[in-house]
């Protein structure tokens, strides 16, 4: 597992973690800060949503080159994960430059 999965899975342990479009949506109205995580393979339904959630806001919005199926597995569970919130603003910013480079890596092996 990658640096970037690895604070999904902190934060989840944390308690810092919501998964799922309509409770991301409850979790970010509530919080100021925080980073909604969006998975490469979610429908584009979802990442409409994703951008209306983060209207106005778009660095709290980070779509990201890791499956539902990776992300599912940095969180421990069993069913795919499309859209993920960290709450923690040290986490979420932990896992954004941590994912990004993680892209700029898998771009250079290309």
């Amino acid at each position: 597992m990658n640096k970037a999965l690895g604070y999904l899975g902190l934060a989840a342990k944390a308690g810092k973690l919501t998964v799922g479009a309509e409770d991301c949506a409850v979790e970010m109205k509530k919080r100021r800060g925080g980073l909604l995580v969006a998975a490469s393979d979610a429908s584009e339904n979802t990442l409409d949503r994703a951008r209306t959630m983060t209207a106005g806001r778009e660095e709290r919005l980070c779509c990201t080159g890791y499956t539902k199926r990776q992300l599912a597995g940095a969180v421990g569970r069993a069913t795919p994960v499309a859209l993920a919130f960290i709450a923690d603003d040290g986490l979420a910013q932990a896992f954004r430059k941590a994912a990004e480079l993680d892209r700029k890596q898998q771009e250079e092996r290309v």
